[in-house]
């Protein structure tokens, strides 16, 4: 079967998922309780997943697995909703709507994604990819506010 024939009705059908994906983001960032909504991103990001594993492009389609399983886990209750587990999905989605983009421009809709992939694993298995990175950010600041006291000290020579 020629899969070009679809490519344009999939590209916009992908566009209006991932809009949709967006937008209830929001609106769930403000109504973090309200599950109807996490089923609404869920049922666009299913969709979007078995359309692009019918085109052909599996690394769209399973990076929308991997954030169809998280948001699964949060319409569960296995899963709560914090501002971390909101900047990864919304990462998710960017990465998902550039790679649509590259799809619309001719390309192969590939992209490196390992980064959120990881994330969305950590998330699913209830283990938190934010506290090495709350670790380390501890640690730069640490390292910050050792320069500007040792430069404060070096200013006072002056």
């Amino acid at each position: 079967m020629d899969m070009n024939q679809y490519l344009e009705v999939f590209i916009e059908e992908s566009k209006e998922h991932l809009q949709t994906c967006s937008e209830q983001l929001l609106v769930l960032e403000k109504n973090p309780e309200d599950l109807s909504i996490v089923n609404e991103i869920f049922r666009s990001a299913h969709t979007l997943k078995g359309m692009s594993a019918t085109m052909g492009y599996e690394d769209l389609a399973n990076l929308t697995h991997k954030m169809e399983n998280v948001l699964d886990a949060i319409r569960n209750s296995q899963i709560v909703l914090s501002p971390e587990l909101f900047d990864v999905i919304f990462l998710a989605v960017d990465d998902l709507e550039a790679m649509v983009m590259s799809i619309a421009e001719g390309g192969d809709g590939k992209r490196n994604v390992k980064d959120v992939v990881h994330q969305l694993e950590m998330i699913e298995k209830g283990e938190s990819p934010f506290s090495s990175t709350i670790a380390e950010i501890a640690a730069a600041s640490a390292v910050l506010e050792k320069k500007e006291v040792i430069a404060g000290e070096y200013d006072e020579c002056e």
